[in-house]
């Protein structure tokens, strides 16, 4: 992870110290706790000390959204593996239903006096730390595909600032090195069965993958330990940009999703749950 860069990127909202009082924080967590749809968010709490000390000690309130590409995962079955990276952008992607709702935060944020940073963050290199590896006879060139993975952030920040405006930045994960935590990460047995059946979901005929790929036991063992070594990392990304984390996982992975980025040790940052499908909401009835 390249902490200098993160720190040349950030740096151009330095100095904006000031003018906050305490009850404009108070109304941004308010805010944020208004569009979390998790019932008691473990959180709450570090929600709040987080938003009063990013916001006393930089002046602004950092948002982070996670969104994932849409890769061509019948390019591994070709002769050329690294169109498995995008480089033009999808707009029916997961992230343009997730617009409104941001826009409308930043906008509630904004009345209230605290200015606010959105940080968009690409989760482009997944499959290379704990799918890649495992796939016998592929010929993939990682020169390549960190070329397309580039072409890509180039495209989504162009669209995120034309959509959002110039308070944004965009973070290639790949590009900033976030690679699976060297330490060991925190698993129980609950865990580690539910991350099974979304693996042995996502290599099934009716998955993203058609079935194509198909692993042993113990590799979708070490699969899910490298998963979780990632996330760990993408946590320990977070820890270093501060502020709120908008989670777009569903709610029967929820708080899952969220201790994965603390499953090395990070404390990342407190997360809210700002999205729910329709018929996820009646289930939770």
């Amino acid at each position: 992870m390249n902490k200098e860069l993160i720190k040349q990127k950030i740096n151009k909202f330095e100095n904006l110290k000031g003018g906050v009082t305490m009850e404009r924080l108070n109304k941004a967590v308010d805010i944020l706790r208004g569009c979390d749809w998790m019932l008691n968010n473990p959180d709450d709490t570090f929600l709040e000390n987080e938003v009063i000390r990013q916001v006393s000690e930089e002046g602004l309130l950092r948002l982070n959204v996670f969104v994932c590409p849409k890769f061509n995962t019948q390019a591994l079955q070709t002769d050329n593996p690294t169109e498995y990276m995008p480089e033009k952008i999808d707009i029916t992607d997961l992230f343009e239903p997730r617009i409104s709702r941001i826009k409308q935060l930043l906008k509630d944020l904004q009345k209230v006096g605290v200015i606010t940073e959105l940080n968009v963050l690409i989760g482009d290199n997944d499959a290379e730390a704990y799918i890649f590896p495992f796939c016998e006879g592929l010929n993939i060139s990682l020169e390549n595909l960190r070329k397309r993975q580039l072409v890509y952030l180039a495209n989504f920040e162009r669209r995120v600032l034309k959509t959002f405006g110039k308070d944004c930045i965009v973070w290639s994960l790949a590009d900033m090195n976030v690679i699976p935590d060297e330490k060991d990460p925190i698993i129980s047995k609950m865990q580690m069965v539910k991350e099974r059946k979304f693996f042995d979901r996502l290599f099934s005929p009716e998955g993203p993958y058609k079935g194509n790929l198909t692993f042993s036991s113990e590799i979708i063992d070490e699969m899910v330990r490298l998963k979780y070594r990632l996330y760990g990392s993408q946590g320990k990304f977070l820890e270093e940009l501060g502020g709120v984390l908008l989670q777009t996982e569903g709610p029967g992975v929820w708080l899952e999703r969220t201790q994965m980025l603390r499953c090395t040790g990070s404390t990342a940052v407190p997360a809210i749950y700002p999205w729910i499908r329709k018929e996820e909401l009646a289930n939770m009835k």
